[in-house]
């Protein structure tokens, strides 16, 4: 019989090169922290429990980041957005506040969930034709590999990987990074925030 063949999309490890993370005295990365477009505002805590992570990505509880998106209210601008991961008790919850809106978070139990209703909204108040699909972890800033690394860096975020049961969202696969290293390709620059930037 023929061997099988791994999917396509199956996680594996492999070696990142990122730049340097600018930390302080103690080794801690200085927070904020630019990344690219995204303001990392805090890191949050591992959540050991399952549905806090998955094969290729960790959801910690207190997780906060800034981007700037489009307006879900003013077709002409666009706004900041904060967005957390929450404690949701049997997963985590993915909220984001709109600095036009903030008494309306949008909330939902998936990345992709939260984000996608906000892009539907701004291409509906421009009269864009568009999928609005989203990458939810991509537009939460946790498949920026710089970010990745600084969150599987934390207290426990080792022993996602070493669990020896399969969770229902299967056991996160170790990512091997290099800070300073040759960078190929495009990266985000990575800079300490000034207060006005988040």
């Amino acid at each position: 019989s023929k061997p099988r063949r791994l999917k396509s999309h199956a996680v594996v490890s492999k070696n990142h090169s990122i730049p340097t993370i600018p930390r302080d005295k103690h080794g801690q990365p200085m927070l904020p922290l630019n990344v690219g477009i995204m303001t990392v505002v805090s890191l949050g805590t591992i959540c050991l429990r399952d549905h806090f992570h998955s094969e290729r990505y960790i959801f910690p509880v207190g997780y906060t980041v800034t981007r700037r998106y489009l307006s879900t209210l003013d077709p002409n601008s666009d706004v900041v957005y904060h967005c957390t991961i929450l404690d949701g008790g049997d997963g985590p919850k993915f909220q984001i506040v709109p600095a036009d809106d903030p008494d309306k978070p949008i909330m939902a139990s998936t990345a992709t969930g939260a984000w996608s209703s906000i892009v539907k909204k701004a291409n509906e108040i421009r009269k864009r034709q568009h999928s609005n699909s989203v990458s939810g972890p991509d537009f939460f800033g946790l498949g920026q590999n710089t970010i990745r690394h600084l969150i599987q860096q934390m207290p426990g975020a080792e022993r996602l990987a070493k669990r020896g049961t399969r969770t229902v969202n299967g056991i996160y696969v170790w990512q091997h990074y290099i800070e300073g290293g040759p960078l190929g390709g495009r990266h985000a620059a990575v800079i300490p925030a000034l207060p006005d930037e988040y």
